[in-house]
């Protein structure tokens, strides 16, 4: 019994060692088989994505500039050829206020957002502020920059401080983009009832009210009051008047009749334009940030012939 269950143990580990060979066989060649599979497909697949590759668009470099009078300033540049669009935040905004606007336009378009001395968790010297010193401010740094050819975009009181620097002659400017920049803030009342944000998704006013606390965490109440002042102070119609470069003011409708030009206080010359997003309030970047890049873009195209003032 004992040699006849050796033998039948012999058998069977023979056969088993035939059985794992021939399994072995058929793994080996089953993977090599995958393999070649997957080279293929990953051949195919990297031929069939050469066509689809789009350069990324440059990255932004940020700076913090220190200006005669104390302020800090925090300026992120994003280099390529041609004139330069300027971008200055609303109140409480930041450069990230100005994202969605920014993937909207071209990817090599040059563009420099330059937050003002009490954004990006800076906090200002003083409370005595203007617009007009805040264009002061805007304009130092575009010359430390080195900008020879550009554009100064702003929305809200970054619109004021681009029509108040409209108004100045500016050597290599070319032209102004307001977004919602009061000419005076009775503006608010007369063309739109004080309603300024219009109607919001759920999304979109918890976007709103983050980008609000973010902006104003680091100020106190006495700072955020005197910056809440500051375009109560400004009229810039004569700043329109005097201007002579193109000027594009871009307005939300609220999704209601259009308030006409005098009640906006915008005066009737050949260089500024009156633009209008459907739908949209002063939350334009939030609402319409691909309608707002068209107008910007199609305005820009329309001056681009023109040379660098001198």
């Amino acid at each position: 019994m004992i040699v006849c269950v050796s033998a039948m143990s012999v058998h069977s580990e023979e056969m088993r060692t035939r059985v794992d060979k021939h399994v072995s066989v058929v793994i080996i060649a089953g993977l090599a088989a995958l393999s070649g599979l997957v080279i293929l497909c990953a051949a195919a697949e990297e031929h069939a994505s050469v066509p689809e590759r789009v350069q990324a668009p440059a990255p932004f470099e940020k700076r913090v500039f220190t200006l005669p009078d104390g302020k800090h300033m925090n300026c992120r540049q994003r280099k390529g050829d041609g004139p330069v669009l300027v971008l200055i935040p609303g109140p409480w905004g930041t450069f990230d206020g100005f994202a969605a606007l920014i993937a909207e336009l071209p990817g090599d378009l040059p563009l420099v957002v330059i937050e003002l001395c009490w954004q990006g968790g800076n906090v200002p010297p003083t409370l005595d502020l203007s617009i007009e010193q805040l264009a002061g401010d805007v304009l130092w740094v575009v010359e430390a920059l080195g900008l020879e050819h550009f554009y100064i975009g702003g929305h809200s009181i970054g619109g004021m401080i681009a029509v108040e620097i409209a108004g100045r002659e500016i050597p290599g400017l070319a032209g102004v983009i307001a977004m919602e920049g009061w000419t005076h803030h009775t503006v608010a009342k007369t063309a739109f009832a004080n309603e300024v944000t219009g109607e919001l998704t759920p999304s979109q006013r918890s976007e709103y009210e983050a980008y609000r606390v973010r902006g104003r965490a680091h100020l106190s109440d006495a700072q955020m009051a005197a910056i809440a002042a500051i375009w109560r102070r400004w009229n810039g119609h004569d700043c329109l008047m005097r201007s002579k470069v193109p000027i594009l003011e871009v307005w939300g409708d609220r999704g209601k009749p259009r308030p006409p030009r005098e009640t906006l206080q915008i005066p009737e010359r050949p260089n500024i334009e009156l633009a209008w997003v459907t739908g949209a309030s002063h939350l334009m970047l939030i609402q319409a940030p691909k309608a707002v890049a068209e107008l910007m873009c199609a305005f820009i195209e329309r001056n681009a012939s023109s040379s660098p003032p001198k």
